[in-house]
């Protein structure tokens, strides 16, 4: 095995030695190209800051200018792959029936936006959006496209937000466009267990 590995060390330094000097240097900038994308930043350590055990209150718009729907749920954060990215599951109740959702959040260093992805067991979709921070409100703000299972082909423009409200509470608000209007059709009050 040990002579295996010599062997190999060998093979590797003599095949770097015949590779041409402008090669070397531009895979050492890729390799560093890489480490720049894969790193962890403030940016990822902010979003640290949803890890934990959430009680949500959920309110849902089912008709314009009708009182929301109320629900609760409970949902658990924490960091994944290195903490890369913060994984959200939710468990709570949806038309009387309980309900699942996952949810991922992040910051991509190539695109310079936070990223969040949705999945949960009232669709097969897999909802994607895209945002940026404000630092001064505290709030993230993504926006993304459903499709509408009423209208086969529709897309829907959504909005996110994301918003601390205090040091142990945040909401989320979901508003959709349709017809050219947009309205708030759902919002989560979170606050830490």
């Amino acid at each position: 095995m040990l002579a295996a590995v010599i062997a190999l060390t060998l093979a590797s330094s003599s095949a770097v030695s015949d590779t041409p000097p402008a090669a070397d240097a531009a895979q050492q900038a890729a390799v560093q190209a890489w480490q720049r994308a894969a790193a962890i930043g403030p940016q990822h350590r902010q979003l640290h800051w949803f890890k934990g055990r959430w009680k949500e209150h959920i309110q849902m718009w089912m008709e314009p200018g009708q009182p929301p729907r109320i629900e609760q749920g409970v949902a658990e954060v924490r960091p994944v792959l290195g903490g890369r990215f913060m994984e959200m599951r939710h468990r709570g109740q949806f038309m009387g029936k309980p309900m699942q959702g996952l949810g991922y959040s992040g910051y991509d260093n190539l695109s310079g936006r936070y990223t969040d992805i949705w999945m949960d067991d009232g669709s097969t979709e897999i909802f994607v959006s895209h945002g940026d921070y404000d630092a001064a409100s505290k709030t993230w703000t993504y926006r993304g496209q459903m499709r509408d299972p009423a209208q086969p082909g529709a897309l829907i423009p959504v909005r996110q937000v994301v918003r601390i409200t205090g040091p142990r509470s945040y909401v989320f608000e979901w508003y959709e466009t349709r017809a050219g209007q947009e309205s708030k059709t759902m919002q989560i009050d979170y606050t830490r267990l």
